[in-house]
């Protein structure tokens, strides 16, 4: 960072940036912070929708960038990070065990649900849907008190959850690719700066950053 900041002319402009708010919340401030170091003249405007609205948003020019979970949505996003969906339960205690499982899931048009219900109904598990919501952090604060199961991100697992195996009935989820899609046309330096920072930065995350030890 030392060196970029002071062999490389200074960029401006304004990136805008799209993103769901789980990525968002769990590791996007520490990348920007590194970012705002080495670019602090590139203002970053962040705009948090799900994947599927950031596909349509980019596509039309509304935005320079966006971090989505890519699967069949289109728009020709770019892997930077393979990621494995867990199921999840808050520590203190036991919804897993109930019977329908109820599950707390965001709305329809997402992967991750798609990918949990999917499987769910594979393994002819019975099921309800106790709490939907497209805010990952109220469905996340659903799981943590005790209201249902929730899917995420391996690496966006909180303090307090705890990841269900299969020895407990939970089959694998499988994986999803997280990918970076850009606005048509030629981009902005600042722009590129940002996207080669954000696809470095996830490449070497090797553990989840808030999970429970």
């Amino acid at each position: 960072e030392a060196v970029i900041a002071f062999t490389k002319p200074e960029l401006t402009g304004t990136v805008r940036l799209g993103t769901p708010d789980d990525y968002a919340d769990r590791f996007l401030p520490e990348i920007l912070a590194r970012f705002a170091r080495t670019h602090p003249l590139v203002q970053v405007d962040v705009e948090c929708r799900n994947s599927e609205h950031q596909v349509g948003l980019v596509a039309k020019g509304g935005g320079d960038l966006a971090l989505i979970s890519c699967m069949h949505l289109g728009g020709n996003p770019e892997p930077v990070r393979t990621e494995p969906l867990v199921w999840v339960v808050s520590m203190r205690h036991c919804p897993h065990m109930q019977d329908p499982l109820p599950i707390a899931i965001s709305q329809v048009g997402c992967t991750w649900r798609r990918m949990a219900l999917e499987m769910l109904d594979r393994f002819e598990r019975p099921y309800r849907i106790a709490y939907a919501s497209s805010n990952s952090n109220a469905v996340n604060a659903a799981v943590m008190s005790g209201l249902a199961v929730g899917v995420v991100p391996q690496i966006c697992v909180r303090p307090g959850m705890r990841m269900l195996s299969e020895d407990e009935g939970f089959p694998n989820l499988g994986e999803f690719d997280i990918g970076l899609i850009r606005a048509p046309g030629k981009s902005s330096e600042a722009a590129d700066a940002l996207a080669c920072h954000i696809k470095d930065s996830l490449g070497n995350l090797v553990r989840p950053l808030m999970a429970a030890e």
